[in-house]
């Protein structure tokens, strides 16, 4: 009976190890002090392959990737990334980082991290952010200065700049290639296209409309990082012309596809923090002159 008593004890045990030990991070564990990615190799693995023994240099350890905002997009936001594909020290090591800056009503817009939990730090300015989780519960909060805010691993996320002027963010994850994946790119811009009767049905609206969503999402990336996955998606670090190939929202009206909340009635769509009681969850604005940077969005 003792023999059995200890048995299952031992089970238990044993158990809850492997559960916890699985559940540490979101990347393998390293199994050498260093293991400098090998950008260049043909081996296929989980991850990258090791460059040979004392062959990696100081600068494998660095990235200017966040040092200056990056490359201009349709959503208002700029995104830096420092990952394994241009800090190559950082392969096995299980983190990454990014910086996004917004414009005035800058949206970083709704997307998920399939292999990381970010968090973020804000830099500058002020913006909601919010995630849903997998019972559609909206979780959002105003985040303000040096404010630090988690979001959950895989679930689709966002942050919008509400304030009157730009605003920063630094983000940490816990892999070295997080992977991105952008809601309504993957819907609508995705290689090859989903059938367009899919997705109109999806989103319960007609074929025309799904047509010109396209249009307007014509770029597949629109100017951000294009999934963290893949070394050749990011030419951007590349310092090569074609870095530019989103200049042209810097002057096309489309970029001002959001322009609705600067011009049109339904800008009050946020209402709900002038009508309804929770309201007051902004109340340390009650008393200071920087509650104002919502009086844009009060009924004119």
């Amino acid at each position: 009976m003792a023999s059995s008593k200890n048995y299952m004890i031992l089970l238990v045990i044993t158990i809850l190890t492997i559960t916890f030990n699985s559940a540490s991070a979101a990347d393998p564990d390293p199994l050498q002090d260093v293991c400098v990615a090998d950008l260049n190799s043909t081996i296929t693995v989980n991850g990258f392959p090791c460059k040979r023994n004392f062959t990696f240099t100081p600068e494998d350890f660095a990235s200017m990737g966040i040092a200056q905002p990056g490359v201009p997009n349709i959503f208002g936001t700029r995104v830096g990334v420092a990952d394994v594909f241009n800090m190559p020290g950082l392969n096995t090591q299980g983190v990454s980082m990014a910086r996004v800056d917004f414009e005035r009503d800058g949206l970083n817009p709704p997307h998920t991290h399939p292999r990381a939990t970010e968090i973020i730090f804000v830099k500058e300015g002020t913006l909601v952010a919010g995630f849903i989780t997998t019972d559609n519960i909206f979780v959002n909060k105003l985040i303000t200065k040096g404010e630090v805010f988690v979001f959950p691993r895989g679930l689709i996320h966002f942050q919008f700049n509400v304030g009157r002027g730009n605003a920063t963010i630094i983000v940490a994850f816990n892999s070295q290639n997080p992977g991105v994946q952008l809601i309504a790119l993957s819907m609508f811009a995705s290689r090859p296209q989903i059938p367009e009767e899919v997705v109109a049905r999806a989103f319960q609206t007609s074929v025309e409309e799904v047509r010109a969503i396209r249009a307007r999402l014509a770029l597949p990336t629109a100017g951000l990082p294009s999934g963290w996955d893949d070394r050749n998606t990011h030419s951007q670090y590349d310092k090569r012309d074609d870095r530019n190939m989103y200049s042209q929202y810097d002057k096309c009206e489309d970029r001002n596809m959001y322009s609705q909340y600067d011009k049109r009635d339904d800008r009050n769509k946020y209402s709900q923090y002038d009508n309804r009681d929770y309201r007051n969850i902004y109340s340390q604005y009650d008393k200071r002159e920087d509650r104002n940077i919502y009086s844009r969005y009060d009924i004119m």
